[in-house]
């Protein structure tokens, strides 16, 4: 078993997940849970916000099974920024010094009010002559990773790594090895963030504003509901035309045609830029079980095939521990704790 777990907090939900890893190819699940947050808001700033998630996230870790203290833990990308940057190949040591400069050109704050981590996801070999490498980076504000680290440790827990959603799903869908390029569309209720993996390389990376709360409204708002029966709409019908005349698919695609447009676009950059098609869309998060929604993508992007994500595909799950059926709902927190130090 691993010493530590993954985490994915979220403004909707908690997730947790621990694994037992088997080399690069599989894994054993050995814990998982989830639970609502009860707040609807990750404000911990806030201490009346504190005071209605942190009972909750104890309770999840107890009922969960899980004694270890130490997380890798998920900042929302509504919470940070990120961008890949095409850079001068260049040595570790001169990439440290470069990053707060490069930091700078989209981190819309002081660069000295955020924490910037990066990682190389491609450098070309030697001799490529003016080939660039691809850094992805990321800031996020200190006020708010403070409060964050205050509140775990409050909970109970350490923190030993904090990740991007983004970073964190891409591995668990290329874990065990995944071939040609795939689009993950990870729909979380705040944002909705879109990855592109070639193989188990990271090559574009986006954000949209939008997600599951955002759907909601736009049924409460075009259907006069309030948002709780909106809510319930949004989930039984999704983008079923046969349902109720088809006004809750026409209340849906006020989002859905601008995600359909950004998705369009994000294929059209990777292959100007990479020389490489798109081979599937890959669905991810709550969002992901939409009913309609791979059908409406097919239609969209005929000949590409779409399907949910299945982040345990190399797993099994340990003694105790049962698997949902909504797998691509725990995307971020099994990535999380496939992290490897």
């Amino acid at each position: 078993m691993s010493a530590y777990f993954g985490l994915d907090f979220g403004s909707s939900s908690f997730k947790v997940a621990q694994v037992s890893l088997a080399g690069s190819k599989s894994f054993t699940v050995t814990a998982l849970g989830l639970a609502q947050n009860p707040a609807g808001s990750l404000e911990l700033t806030d201490q009346k916000v504190v005071e209605k998630i942190l009972p909750s996230l104890k309770a999840l870790l107890k009922e969960s099974g899980i004694k270890d203290k130490r997380a890798v833990v998920s900042v929302p990308e509504s919470r940070v920024f990120s961008r890949i940057v095409a850079m001068p190949n260049m040595s570790d040591t001169e990439l440290a010094s470069a990053v707060n400069w490069e930091a700078e050109q989209f981190v819309p704050v002081p660069v000295n009010e955020v924490e910037i981590d990066y990682s190389v996801i491609h450098r070309p070999p030697k001799g490529a002559g003016t080939q660039s490498m691809l850094v992805y980076l990321v800031a996020a504000p200190k006020k708010y990773l403070q409060a964050l680290v205050d509140f775990l440790v409050a909970a109970g827990i350490e923190p030993v790594a904090v990740e991007s959603e983004m970073v964190a799903v891409s591995r668990a869908f290329s874990f065990g090895g995944m071939t040609g390029s795939s689009l993950i569309v990870h729909i979380g209720a705040l944002s909705t963030v879109m990855a592109i993996v070639e193989g188990d390389a990271l090559r574009f990376s986006y954000v949209m504003d939008s997600g599951g709360v955002a759907l909601t409204r736009a049924v409460s708002q075009s259907l006069a509901l309030p948002i709780a029966q909106a809510e319930e709409y949004k989930r039984t019908y999704g983008l079923d035309p046969a349902q109720l005349e088809g006004k809750v698919k026409a209340a849906l695609l006020v989002i859905g045609e601008g995600m359909v447009a950004e998705i369009r676009k994000a294929i059209e950059y990777h292959l100007t830029e990479n020389k490489s098609q798109v081979s599937r869309i890959v669905l991810s998060g709550g969002g992901a079980y939409l009913p309609e929604l791979t059908s409406y993508l097919g239609e969209a992007f005929a000949g590409l095939e779409v399907m949910i994500g299945d982040p345990f595909m190399q797993g099994q799950p340990g003694r105790g521990v049962v698997i949902p059926p909504e797998k691509a709902v725990y995307s971020v927190a099994v990535g999380l704790s496939q992290r490897v130090f």
